[in-house]
């Protein structure tokens, strides 16, 4: 974390905000990843992503995503809220489950580093967006950092393919007869849980009911 806070303050956009999320993101991003190879890696990546990951806000149009994302850090804070519930959520996913319906930490392990991928360059400089398209643009440049950082090629990919497909039936490829992997459903229920603009009704102390 260090050294990615030296990138941040070198940059000029390190301040108090950014410091408690980055430290949750290590609390409940990196630090739980069980594989020592695949979350050094994720922390690696966290150095050569674009520094629009730590400043934009997590909806261009301010359409979608609750209020306290759409504002500086935005994006960045939509994925630690997303690394914290995600263990909770793969109780929900059968196929990562054993007999006593506890989660496997290799699942968990790949869910944690496909989210914190899957919205890394959903901006670059220039004001450059892309789009729907970002969770593949995150993959394309995850898959060569990971494998030249030494990481296995099948864990490299299982990220890589969660991240082109974090947004379920929002992302480009899919359609009707996709059939998402455990993993990508692992990244992708998170990832829609703390988006939802209606969040705000249960946290912004607004009456629902009367």
């Amino acid at each position: 974390m260090e050294e990615l806070q030296r990138r941040l303050e070198k940059a000029g956009i390190w301040d108090d905000e950014l410091e408690w999320r980055v430290r949750a993101l290590w609390k409940y991003g990196i630090e739980p990843i069980s594989d020592p190879k695949l979350r050094a890696t994720v922390g690696g990546f966290l150095l050569v992503v674009p520094l629009e990951f730590y400043t934009d806000h997590a909806s261009r149009s301010g359409n979608f995503h609750p209020p306290w994302q759409n504002v500086a850090h935005g994006t960045f804070l939509s994925i630690v809220e997303s690394c914290i519930v995600l263990p909770g959520w793969a109780r929900h996913i059968p196929e990562i489950l054993d007999a006593r319906k506890n989660p496997s930490q290799r699942a968990i392990d790949l869910g944690l580093a496909a989210t914190i991928v899957s919205d890394s360059w959903k901006k670059e400089p220039g004001d450059i967006h892309h789009g729907t398209d970002h969770g593949r643009v995150a993959a394309d440049h995850w898959t060569p950092f990971a494998l030249a950082a030494g990481l296995g090629r099948r864990t490299t990919m299982k990220v890589a393919e969660a991240s082109v497909m974090h947004m379920g039936v929002y992302a480009p490829d899919w359609t009707p007869h996709t059939k998402l992997s455990p993993i990508a459903r692992l990244v992708n229920l998170p990832d829609v849980a703390t988006s939802l603009p209606q969040l705000k009704l249960i946290y912004r102390n607004v009456a629902v009911i009367r």
